[in-house]
């Protein structure tokens, strides 16, 4: 079965409240239109944090739809940005609005998957985007805690899918102290060693 096939079978399957699978598809479809790279990016994202938090036993759920939204900031950029090229620092400086850009266009839609998208680059060294202090004042620790869990997921995901799939060169020098994937996650992620273990060994067995 195709990737694409089987995001938009395991969207429907789901049956999401509040129209969140109608945002999902509606955004994969736009992204397909200038992105293309992009949209197989959270496909394949997509499906990684899903079988990983299921493992992880975390709600899969919602790490499946956050890292198919985690790059919505990302349509609204130019799509030179993602045609493959090696980016100068001015784009890159570009291209990291599109966490923020995200956040603002889910939040008043889907605040939680808004916020995976907001915080998803923030979570290691170096990182940019959301930060803790701009979730809402309201939520519990609980709701916190489950947010950062899952952008956690979505995070590592994203920057396995990247390195495996994209043809452009990491620009945030994560890879200038060691030659090898495994090596700079634990450099980006110190505290999320487990996590990483399994996202390794799930996109291992999913070969997309």
């Amino acid at each position: 079965m195709k990737v694409s096939t089987k995001v938009e079978r395991r969207i429907r399957n789901y049956s999401p409240q509040g129209g969140l699978d109608q945002t999902s598809l509606i955004f994969l479809k736009l992204s397909a239109v200038n992105h293309p790279h992009v949209k197989a990016h959270l496909e394949r994202v997509a499906l990684l944090a899903d079988e990983s938090a299921k493992v992880l036993k975390k709600d899969n759920k919602a790490a499946f739809f956050g890292g198919l939204l985690h790059d919505v900031g990302k349509i609204i950029l130019p799509y030179q940005l993602f045609d493959g090229h090696d980016i100068d620092t001015k784009e890159y400086v570009e291209v990291k609005t599109h966490a923020l850009a995200g956040f603002e266009i889910l939040r008043d839609l889907h605040l939680f998957s808004a916020c995976c998208a907001g915080i998803h680059h923030a979570l290691y060294k170096k990182g940019y985007g959301l930060m803790v202090k701009d979730f809402p004042q309201d939520w519990s620790v609980d709701t916190i805690r489950k947010v950062l869990d899952i952008s956690a997921i979505i995070s590592i995901c994203d920057f396995v899918d990247a390195f495996t799939h994209r043809k452009t060169k990491i620009k945030d020098q994560s890879d200038s102290k060691s030659p090898n994937l495994r090596g700079m996650l634990k450099d980006k992620y110190s505290n999320d060693q487990g996590t990483i273990d399994v996202v390794l060994r799930i996109n291992k067995e999913l070969n997309m």
